[in-house]
């Protein structure tokens, strides 16, 4: 915690009562950007607290020692909070003090049905992969973009009827932080509270927000200058002139060496249409040597670039890219004219486009 500027405005201090459990040691695992700061509690009969700082609203988690399976998901924020339950089952404890917190449960309430659904899906999906069921898991992908948006419609409604929650800018990040587009975000957006705005979290939204309107259809693609797998340095703008995919990706994602193949397909395709295609790499410097094993492994016979520097990679931000795969395709002025094209889709707009 001594990472934080420790102050009376970011310090937390966490009181808890457990009915049934009288001693033992209790754990404290706060999250941050990148990395996760723990803590222990001596649980002397039945009370336990901690003490430290957060600049913001940070997911945490509360276990017991000896018990792996369980424990409580929560927020932790500045300011004074209590925990209060028998104890049998951590996420099970009751929080009070924090209207984050109250928000939250709210939330989980809202999301529930839709949460079931998921759940059956990816228990249905993991099923149809450990049979090799290949027809069924192209189904199921057919059906994930339909229960994302789904998801969203619920968050909406929860966004809209909470304005003043700070929960409310927090499920914007974490449901419209991927595959999403500015005309989706600034309506949520624009209904939050000047105070929710002002927040952290509400600048988060705005900020992604901001590069949103920047990567929207229509617009040119901002550049990006990385190193090839030679060590030299290219820049997408001097693909001007072609049609080009511009594919986000990383040798050690397994969806996207699932998607590998689809790409290969058009680029082989179209690529004497003038189609080119531009890669980059969310691999890191440890991961170098295996990002060009999987460029030859996969065929990926196109122009490829990194920085490796991970989920760093400089276009992380400058595109918004928190999920890969992702790509986008850019018309031969570099303007973007669709996104996120995989499997037939792909094939299907470049057929409209160079046939």
């Amino acid at each position: 915690m001594n990472a934080y500027a420790q102050s009376v405005d970011t310090a937390f201090q966490i009181s808890g009562k457990l009915k049934d459990v009288k001693t033992g040691m209790m754990y404290l695992t706060v999250y941050g950007e990148s990395s996760a700061t723990k803590d222990s509690a001596q649980i002397v009969n039945g009370n336990f607290s901690f003490k430290g700082f957060v600049q913001k609203p940070s997911t945490a988690f509360l276990t017991l020692k000896g018990r792996k399976q369980d424990n409580l998901r929560f927020f932790v924020e500045p300011g004074k909070m209590n925990i209060k339950g028998k104890g049998d089952k951590l996420k099970d404890l009751v929080i009070s003090g924090s209207a984050l917190n109250t928000d939250d449960k709210k939330l989980s309430e809202f999301l529930k049905p839709v949460n079931d659904e998921e759940e059956k899906f990816y228990d249905a999906y993991s099923e149809a992969a450990k049979n090799k069921d290949q027809k069924v898991m192209d189904s199921l992908d057919a059906l994930e973009e339909v229960m994302t948006m789904r998801k969203r419609a619920v968050v909406k409604q929860f966004v809209l009827a909470n304005s003043e929650s700070v929960r409310s800018a927090m499920a914007i990040s974490e449901n419209y932080g991927y595959y999403a587009e500015a005309d989706e975000v600034e309506p949520l957006y624009n209904a939050l509270s000047t105070s929710v705005k002002n927040s952290v979290p509400g600048q988060n939204v705005k900020k992604m927000l901001d590069v949103y309107k920047t990567i929207a259809i229509g617009q040119y693609a901002p550049d990006i200058t990385q190193l090839d797998t030679t060590g030299k340095p290219l820049s997408l703008s001097s693909l001007k002139g072609k049609y080009v995919l511009v594919d986000f990706w990383a040798s050690w994602c397994g969806p996207c060496r699932k998607e590998n193949p689809n790409i290969v397909k058009a680029y082989k395709e179209f690529n004497n249409k003038g189609f080119e295609i531009f890669g980059v790499s969310y691999d890191n410097e440890k991961g170098a040597a295996k990002w060009k094993k999987a460029i030859v492994d996969d065929g990926l016979i196109w122009k490829q670039v990194s920085d490796l520097q991970g989920w760093k990679n400089s276009t992380s931000d400058q595109y918004y890219i928190k999920a890969i795969p992702s790509n986008l395709l850019l018309d031969k002025e570099g303007r973007i004219i669709a996104k996120n094209l995989f499997g037939k889709k792909l094939t299907d707009k470049l057929s409209e486009l160079l046939n």
